[in-house]
């Protein structure tokens, strides 16, 4: 029975007969000869409770269905299938790299006998335009390995990060996926220093704590420094 539209008016406007035979629909046990607004009371707060559990029931229903798209909205596949690179400026000083192989190069690769290993191949350009690189340095990769935050060289306009199959033999390197270049923000002279020599800096660099930083990175990194 439909518990939306039991109001008081409404079973007011009833008779003693239908207020029974509503009464009897809902399983209330209504004594004989009781009193009509009584009769009228029970089935009126019957009827809420109904109505309140019924809600309820519905309120649970959307929040589980609202939870179950939610978890669909937020589980990403672990591939796309697609052979690409992607590169993303953390700061002046690091590159996140992140790249997916399809499943048929991955067995194109496995099956070649000549392929070594793959790397990143991480390129600094002049000008966007420009042919060839100025210079470039490899980043050994595990076959596994989607990702890696890469230390960029100081001073260099563009940067350009290239998925690479390195193969035996004197065959010639592959290119897998090539990420676009990257225009590098032209930072403060102290990126191009060497920690330990004395260079003046603006008061807000230093503020900031780009000394400790550089430092870090020339005892951990050191190589990038050279």
């Amino acid at each position: 029975m439909d518990t939306k539209n039991i109001t008081l008016p409404h079973l007011a406007s009833l008779s003693t007969a239908d207020l029974l035979s509503i009464a009897d629909e809902l399983c209330i046990d209504i004594p004989e000869n009781l009193n009509r607004s009584f009769i009228i009371r029970e089935i009126f707060e019957t009827a809420e409770e109904l109505q309140a559990e019924k809600t309820e029931g519905e309120d649970i229903s959307e929040i589980e269905l609202e939870e179950e798209i939610s978890e669909k909205k937020q589980t990403l596949p672990d591939t796309y299938n697609e052979t690409e690179i992607c590169a993303v400026l953390r700061n002046p000083a690091w590159v996140f790299v992140y790249w997916d192989i399809s499943a048929a190069d991955i067995s194109r690769l496995n099956s070649d006998f000549s392929f070594k290993s793959l790397c990143l191949r991480v390129s600094f350009w002049k000008n966007q335009d420009d042919e060839k690189p100025l210079e470039a340095f490899d980043v050994q990769l595990g076959f596994s390995d989607r990702q890696q935050y890469v230390l960029l060289s100081p001073g260099k306009n563009f940067v350009r990060i290239d998925l690479v199959a390195l193969y035996s033999g004197g065959r010639e390197d592959e290119n897998l996926a090539v990420s676009r270049k990257i225009e590098l923000p032209k930072g403060s002279e102290i990126l191009n220093s060497l920690p330990g020599r004395e260079v003046e800096a603006e008061k807000l660099v230093e503020l900031s704590g780009l000394k400790g930083l550089l430092t870090t990175h020339f005892e951990n990194h050191r190589q990038s420094f050279l």
